[in-house]
């Protein structure tokens, strides 16, 4: 801004500024999860479901993977396994199979999949995918919560027992956790 002395007045100079940066790009933070048509941005990864933290979900980039941790629950409410970072425990081992795939070249760009199956149905209990880096869509998901209502996920809705179905919803975390039902 220069001042004319004729007028006194206050002049800008329309092209002055024009290569100043308005904002910085920010760098995209936490994971965006896909569960259903429901999205939950910027979430530390962890969802809580019926009020009790159920899964956790990880991206490392280096070497480039996908983890999931998360407990398993009958119809009853009991605890029947524990997945820890794509590991069963010894109780879940005999009844669930886990399969994470990888490329010997991988790279945190790749399509990375967690599928995690009942051996005695063969039924896909949860399928989790990681994309663009940050965020992961949940393919498809049929397991019961801690109370023993049964969770179905599907690419449309995600529903708990008869009670509650979600769909559509956008939800902003602020980094913290995403909380169903």
């Amino acid at each position: 801004m220069t001042t004319d002395p004729q007028t006194n007045t206050d002049t800008m100079d329309l092209n002055e500024g024009r290569d100043e940066v308005v904002e910085e790009a920010k760098p995209e933070e936490g994971l965006e999860l896909h569960v259903g048509s429901n999205v939950f941005r910027t979430t530390n990864g962890v969802i809580k479901l019926q009020g009790k933290e159920q899964i956790v979900l990880e991206v490392q980039a280096q070497p480039p993977a996908l983890f999931v941790t998360m407990d398993f629950y009958d119809e009853q409410a009991q605890r029947i396994g524990h997945l820890r970072r794509n590991q069963l425990s010894a109780a879940g081992s005999n009844r669930f199979v886990v399969s994470a795939t990888t490329a010997p070249h991988a790279t945190i760009e790749d399509h990375l999949t967690v599928t995690v199956s009942d051996r005695a149905t063969g039924t896909t209990v949860i399928e989790v995918c990681v994309f663009q880096r940050r965020k992961i869509r949940f393919t498809s998901g049929t397991f019961y919560t801690h109370k023993g209502e049964l969770v179905s996920i599907s690419p449309h809705y995600c529903r708990i027992g008869a009670g509650l179905t979600k769909f559509g919803d956008v939800v902003e975390s602020r980094g913290g956790i995403a909380v169903i039902g």
